[in-house]
C-alpha cells in the first residue's frame, strides 16, 4: 500500500510539472480544467494496471540449511511496531483538517443564513457588511451592502463571478480540498489546488473579455480590487499574487495549430505513465513442448463457501511439481482427446446354483414369482404365512374376471409385518436382532430369506447365499 501511494504521488507530481511547462502558458483554460481533475484520477489508477511479464521458470531447488548455534535465543524479544504509532498520528492530523475544513464550511453557511440575500439572474447575491472584494461559493456572490446599495459594483466584476457560479468552479476547490485533507502528507496538492484557482480566474477572465470587449478597462479595475482583503475561505476571489498572471494571459495571442499540438501531446504523457507507473507482474510461461506428468480428472471440486458443485476438472501436474486446473468446458478439442479413456464400468454378476431334480433356481437379485417354501407346523401351532390362495377351474360360462392372486411379499415387508416377541433372525447360521435384519435388507436387496415355526417360535434365516427348496 506505501508502494501504491508514493506511485500515485509521483505520478501527479509529473502531470502538474507537464502542465506548468506546457499547458498553462497557452487559452485553452476549458482544456486545461479537466486536465488537471483528470490528473487526480489518472494518478490513482494508474499503479493498478498491471504489465505481465514472461520469465522463464527457475529450475533450481533450493536446498535448505541446517544452522545450528547454541547462543541463539530461544523466546526473541517482540520488536515494537512504529506502523501503528505512523498510522495513528497520520489518522489525528487528518481529523484536525477535517475539523477545519467543516468549520469553514459552517462559517459560510452561517453568513448566507445571516445576511439578506437577493436574486439575481441564475445566481443569488449575499449582501454582507464586511468590506470586502465580490466572490462567490456554489451560486452565492459576496457583495459589500454599501456598494451594492450606491451602485460601486461594477459589472465586469458582476459577469466575472456569475462565470464562477454558472461554471460550478466551487466543487473543483471542495474536491481538492477533500483530498488535500485524506492526502495531507502529499505536497503536490497545495501546488495543485493553486493551479485549478488560477485557471478558474483565466476562465471567468475570458467571459468578461468576450462579454464586454474593453480588456484595457478590466485589467486597471483588476489592479485597484486587488489589494482588498477577502477573509472567506473555499470562496473564489481576487488574489494579488495571481494578478500578474492574469494580466498577461489576457493579452496573450496564440495560434490554433500551437494549441492542438500541445493537447494531442498529452496522450503520449499519458501513455508513457502509464507504462512507467503500472505494476510488473512475472507470469511464468510452461514450456509447450513438454508434456505434463499426469493427467487427471476430478469429477467434483468445492467452491470457497464449501459447497460441492458439479464440475468436472482437469488438473495437468509437470515435472517440476507445478500444477495448472482447467474446466472440461474450457479445453480445446485437442486437449479433450489427450484425457486418459473413463474406466470400464463394471458388470453385475449372477451366482446361479445348478439346479436339482425337480428343484426350482433362485438367483441372486432376481425376484421371484415361486411361494415360500411351505413351513411344517405341528399339532397346536398356529402358521403366521397366509395360506395360498385356492385354484379356480374354469368351466364353460363361469366368467374369467377374477383377480389375479397377489404378488409374493418381499423380505423386507414380511418381517415387519409378522414381527412377534416369540421370533428369531438368524445372519449366514448366526443369530441377530430384529434391527440389525431390517438394516440388513435394506441395504442388500440380495438377501434370501428362509422362514419356519418350531416350538411355537419363528424363525427367519437370511442367507446370501441361494436358497434351493427341497421336496
Amino acid at each position: 500500500m506505501i508502494t501504491y501511494f508514493i506511485k500515485s504521488g509521483i505520478c501527479l507530481a509529473l502531470l502538474l510539472l507537464f502542465y506548468h511547462l506546457i499547458l498553462e502558458r497557452e487559452k485553452m483554460h476549458q482544456f486545461n480544467r479537466f486536465y488537471l481533475l483528470g490528473s487526480v484520477l489518472f494518478s490513482f489508477i494508474a499503479p493498478f494496471y498491471k504489465i505481465y511479464i514472461e520469465t522463464i521458470p527457475n529450475t533450481l531447488k533450493a536446498v535448505p540449511s541446517l544452522i545450528t548455534d547454541s547462543n541463539l535465543d530461544v523466546n526473541p524479544v517482540k520488536e515494537i511496531s512504529y506502523t501503528q504509532y505512523l498510522f495513528l498520528g497520520y489518522t489525528i492530523v487528518a481529523i484536525i483538517l477535517l475539523i477545519r475544513f467543516t468549520k469553514n464550511l459552517f462559517n459560510i453557511f452561517l453568513k448566507i443564513k445571516q445576511y439578506k440575500k437577493i436574486k439575481k439572474d441564475k445566481a443569488t447575491l449575499v449582501l454582507v457588511d464586511d468590506l470586502i472584494s465580490p466572490h462567490t461559493f456554489w451560486n452565492y456572490i459576496f457583495i459589500n451592502k454599501e456598494e451594492y446599495n450606491s451602485n460601486k459594483i461594477e459589472t465586469e466584476l458582476y459577469t466575472h463571478e456569475l462565470t464562477h457560479a454558472l461554471q460550478k468552479h466551487t466543487f473543483d476547490i471542495l474536491f481538492i480540498e477533500f483530498l488535500q485533507i485524506v492526502f495531507w502528507i502529499n505536497p503536490t496538492f497545495i501546488f495543485l489546488k493553486k493551479a485549478i484557482k488560477l485557471n478558474h480566474e483565466f476562465l471567468a477572465d475570458n467571459e468578461v473579455i468576450i462579454t464586454h470587449k474593453n480588456t484595457t478597462e478590466y485589467q486597471y479595475l483588476l489592479l485597484n480590487r486587488a489589494a482588498w482583503n477577502n477573509e472567506y475561505y473555499l470562496a473564489s476571489n481576487l488574489n494579488y499574487l495571481l494578478t500578474k498572471k492574469r494580466l498577461l494571459m489576457m493579452t496573450k495571442q496564440s495560434s490554433r495549430t500551437k494549441i492542438l499540438l500541445k493537447k494531442l501531446a498529452v496522450i503520449p504523457v499519458i501513455a508513457g505513465f502509464t507504462f512507467l507507473f503500472a505494476e510488473r507482474v512475472e507470469a511464468q510461461k510452461k514450456d509447450t513442448d513438454k508434456a505434463p506428468v499426469s493427467i487427471q480428472v476430478k469429477n467434483s471440486a468445492k467452491n470457497l463457501k464449501g459447497e460441492s458443485s458439479k464440475e468436472i476438472l482437469v488438473v495437468y501436474t509437470y515435472e517440476d511439481g507445478s500444477t495448472i486446473q482447467k474446466k472440461y468446458d474450457d479445453l480445446t478439442l485437442e486437449e479433450k482427446q489427450q484425457l486418459p479413456p473413463p474406466p470400464p464400468t463394471k458388470k453385475r454378476v449372477y451366482r446361479i446354483t445348478p439346479p436339482t431334480p425337480n428343484s426350482p433356481v433362485v438367483r441372486v437379485r432376481e425376484e421371484s414369482n415361486i411361494p415360500p417354501p411351505p413351513t411344517r407346523v405341528k399339532k397346536g401351532d398356529v402358521s403366521r404365512i397366509p395360506p395360498p390362495p385356492p385354484t379356480v377351474r374354469v368351466k364353460k360360462g363361469m366368467r374369467t374376471d377374477i383377480p389375479a392372486p397377489p404378488k409374493p411379499m418381499a423380505p423386507l415387508e414380511y418381517i415387519k409385518k409378522h414381527k412377534s416377541k416369540n421370533t428369531e433372525y438368524f445372519y449366514n447360521d448366526k443369530k441377530i436382532s430384529y434391527k440389525k435384519a431390517l438394516k440388513l435388507l435394506e441395504t442388500d436387496d440380495s438377501i434370501n430369506l428362509q422362514i419356519w415355526n418350531k416350538n411355537g417360535k419363528t424363525t427367519f434365516k437370511l442367507s446370501e447365499k441361494p436358497i434351493v427348496i427341497k421336496n
